[in-house]
């Protein structure tokens, strides 16, 4: 009698187990659901996420040539690491991080510059000899003094292909070359990845100041 009251009692337990397997089998895809949506959708952690900023500076050297610094920051406020892009085979283009300094040269005022111009000089100076950019169609032709140079070539890590920027880290990249007195220079620093580059671009004078 006590066998035939046992049977349905395991019966019953093995039912009972396999519901609550099966609840928490769904409770546990629920919850892993909820965890993609919000982490790959909502707060996007699979995109990395970085920022390109240049610093430049400038200190004056005797005679008419000035000593350029450039500090290039690469800060990664995702939340995944950021690889760059490596040299694949015979590839040497777009890779690590590429920095570009070009020379603008400022433009004369002509008659139908002034005539178009609304703004007007001081009284008593010569508005020819005060040198001035058009930002919106470029300053001129010009002149490229370092083009699209990697400055992670040298480095050991991104040789091996083992260089990578962890998240919350802020990196620096330090450059330096000698320059003119008196002359506008436009510095463009771009990351580049597998997805494309993150870049930024900035000017900076060497003309002497108080003139």
């Amino acid at each position: 009698m006590a066998g035939r009251n046992l049977h349905p009692r395991l019966e019953a337990a093995q039912l009972w187990a396999d519901l609550v397997s099966k609840v928490l089998g769904g409770m546990a895809v629920l919850v892993a659901a909820w965890w993609t949506y919000t982490n790959f959708t909502v707060e996007r952690t699979h995109d990395p996420t970085m920022v390109v900023t240049v610093s430049p500076s400038v200190h004056p050297l005797q005679g008419e040539q000035v000593l350029l610094n450039v500090d290039v920051f690469m800060e990664n406020i995702g939340k995944v690491a950021i690889k760059p892009k490596f040299p694949h085979g015979d590839d040497e283009r777009d890779l690590g991080l590429e920095i570009s300094i070009v020379e603008l040269e400022p433009l004369h005022h002509g008659a139908e510059e002034r005539s178009t111009r609304v703004d007007e000089p001081a009284a008593g100076i010569d508005e020819r000899d005060i040198p001035w950019f058009d930002w919106t169609a470029g300053a001129g032709n010009p002149r490229p003094l370092l083009h699209k140079r990697n400055l992670l070539a040298a480095n050991e890590d991104f040789r091996h292909g083992r260089y990578q920027l962890n998240p919350g880290v802020r990196y620096r990249e330090p450059f330096a070359c000698i320059v003119e007195r008196s002359r506008l220079y436009a510095i463009r620093a771009r990351f580049w990845t597998e997805k494309g580059s993150v870049a930024d671009l900035v000017y900076i004078d060497t003309f002497p100041s108080g003139k």
